[in-house]
């Protein structure tokens, strides 16, 4: 838990500890959003461009219609492959085998499968891997070493949905980015308005998702304020961050949560207890 800049509590199980390092699972979206940004101020990438503008080869006709604000939204139309992170094939099959379910934008549809696309897209338009732009533009300058975290690849490409492994406190660090709107001591590393649009709903389908980051403005999180914003992945591996309490709370785990449970729960608690009198 992080307070006002500071860890003011934190605990460890398992055999855990400061140095351990769990995947984040989707919480390597909102990472991978962060990259995406910087791509866009750099003039490497548009929100509106195509997917065939960089994978000419995609298939079918349609995915070559898929716009990157699409992909970042959850609304690529991709058939969404339960069993595609086992796939050696990821990125070959998200291109030119995956069939096309929906017209681009006309459904919400959390799939890793559309997402993968972004992958190589990037690495057409910049040259770079997503993992190797947010070390030499995010991780570094923040403070996380190269024994901090790992990032998964296939056939020669960062996942970008769920590559990422590192510790909590890296994760803090990077909550801490995000709250101070992209600022990291006196140099902005992410531009602020990429964030902001990062975390506001991205499209009317589901208001609760933005750029591959979540929020609270549809009251997704009861008992939590409205100004709530998450990166949340499989087993509750999350950043959660309160702007109105200057509050983040890590959370990760390598096993499956107890039946019932619910993720609002610690953050209700840990907002209860800031704001109690």
């Amino acid at each position: 838990v992080i307070r006002h800049g500071r860890v003011v509590a934190e605990w460890y199980f398992g055999g855990a500890d400061q140095p351990s390092k769990f995947a984040a699972s989707s919480t390597s979206k909102s990472l991978s959003s962060m990259a995406t940004g910087l791509a866009i101020a750099d003039g490497k990438l548009a929100l509106d461009q195509t997917v065939g503008k960089y994978l000419p080869d995609a298939s079918p006709d349609s995915k070559r219609a898929v716009t990157v604000k699409q992909l970042l939204s959850m609304t690529s139309g991709v058939h969404n492959d339960p069993g595609v992170g086992q796939r050696e094939d990821l990125f070959s099959y998200a291109t030119r085998t995956a069939a096309m379910d929906h017209e681009p934008g006309a459904k919400w549809d959390y799939n890793n499968t559309g997402l993968a696309l972004l992958s190589p897209v990037f690495k057409q338009a910049t040259g770079k891997q997503i993992d190797d732009v947010l070390n030499e533009r995010v991780f570094q300058p923040i403070g996380m070493t190269a024994s901090d975290w790992t990032w998964e690849h296939r056939e020669g490409l960062a996942i970008p949905y769920s590559g990422c492994h590192t510790t909590a406190r890296s994760l803090g660090r990077i909550g801490l980015l995000v709250l101070n709107k992209g600022k990291w001591k006196d140099k902005q590393l992410v531009p602020s308005q990429w964030l902001a649009d990062s975390i506001a709903p991205s499209q009317e389908l589901n208001k609760s998702y933005g750029y591959l980051w979540w929020n609270n403005t549809t009251n997704k999180w009861p008992k939590v304020p409205q100004d709530a914003y998450a990166a949340l992945g499989r087993w509750d591996n999350n950043i959660f961050i309160v702007p109105s309490l200057d509050l983040i709370v890590i959370r990760q785990s390598d096993l499956a949560p107890a039946k019932g449970h619910q993720i609002a729960e610690y953050y209700q608690l840990v907002c209860a207890a800031i704001t109690q009198k």
